[in-house]
Formats: C-alpha cells, structure tokens, sequence
C-alpha cells in the first residue's frame, strides 16, 4: 500500500493535483472533486481532512480498501481562522505503525504569483511557511510543478507516474478537461519592450536580412 502526501503552499495546486491524482480507479482519493459541482470544494471536505486534525486517528482503513491513496493538504492550512502547519511528522508515524508505504510530493508554482494571490485572499504573502516545514523533513520530498502541468499535460504526468511509481490516470480525457482554465493567465500581462529585444531579433536572422 502507498500513500502520495500531496503539500504545496496556499494556491500552488492543491486542488489541482489532488484531482489529477484521483483519476485513476486504483486510487482512493478526492472523487468528491471531480463532480461537475466539485470545481472548488474546501479542504474541509477533502476525505482525510480528519486524520490531519488528529493523526492519531490513522488506521489502516484510510486507505479505502485501496492499494494506492493520495491526500492533499495546504501548507498553511486553516484551522478555526488560524493558519497551522500540517503535522506532517505525526501523520507520517502513524502511516508507517500501519505499515503504509508513502511519499511527499511538494508543489511549486511561481513565487510572484503567489505573493499575488496570498496576498490578495490572506492580506499577506504564506509560501515562507511551507519553506520552514521543509526544514523538518529528514528526507527531500519530490517537487512537482503547476506550471510543467500545464505545459506538458499528459507527458509529464506519465513521467511522474514514473517516477514516483504510482498510478496515475495521464492519458484520461478528463485531465484536459481539468486543465482546461490555465490558473495562471490571468496574472500574466504583457509586458513593454526592453533593450535587449532589437539585439535577440536582429541576431536571429539569416545573415541576408540584416
């Protein structure tokens, strides 16, 4: 049995990946989300939200009957209004006393976006606190990135099943539904011309049309 430990700062991908990694029938995971009505549901109602609050509640049942599992959480989450950092040592323990297999992803996305978004919904930038709990990991986790997803759809999630040994659903149609609204355009602008772009242009013609 394995379980993925999906953990990103607020507005990384949370949701996203934990969708993603929930396609595939060998996974018990967030299905909840993946209703026509699931396009944002509260990571109160994420199904191991519980065992986060008190991992001492972990049994080998969170598994679902399921070899494979995949949870997601913020990093900070919420808890009666007040951010927490997730105790992830605590829940790791208890994963293993059930002799669960596991493995945490940690996702990325641009640090200026972020800044964006925290900033605009929790009155101030958060992504540092998911940097003070990498600090407590004994063993680096594996990094994943909102924006290779959106890049590479399905090939890099058949790279990252690969690479995490675990089953993911890369080739579902659904996935280019889920990925249909990149999250990121609308906090792109274009942006002026500098100095440098006359030099790249003109340097990249044939020698004849310059």
């Amino acid at each position: 049995m394995k379980m993925i430990i999906l953990i990103g700062p607020q507005g990384s991908g949370n949701h996203l990946f934990a969708k993603i990694l929930s396609l595939h029938d060998d996974v018990h995971g967030w299905k909840a989300a993946l209703e026509p009505d699931g396009y944002f549901i509260p990571h109160l109602y994420e199904p191991f939200n519980p065992y986060w609050n008190d991992p001492s509640k972990i049994t080998a049942d969170i598994m679902g009957g399921k070899d494979y599992a995949v949870t997601s959480v913020s990093c900070p989450y919420m808890v009666n209004y007040l951010p927490k950092l997730p105790a992830v040592a605590e829940f790791t323990t208890q994963l293993d006393k059930c002799g669960i297999d596991h493995q945490i992803l940690a996702i990325g996305r641009d640090r200026n976006i972020l800044t964006t978004q925290q900033t605009r919904l929790r009155g101030g930038p958060t992504w540092g606190a998911m940097s003070l709990l990498l600090n407590s990991f004994e063993t680096p986790p594996f990094f994943v990135s909102q924006e290779l997803l959106y890049l590479y759809r399905k090939h890099y999630l058949r790279s990252l099943a690969a690479n995490i040994d675990f089953p993911i659903a890369w080739n579902d149609p659904r996935v280019d539904h889920i990925l249909a609204a990149d999250a990121n355009e609308k906090y792109v602008t274009p942006c002026a011309r500098t100095e440098l772009d006359d030099y790249v242009n003109n340097f990249n013609k044939p020698p004849w049309l310059k």
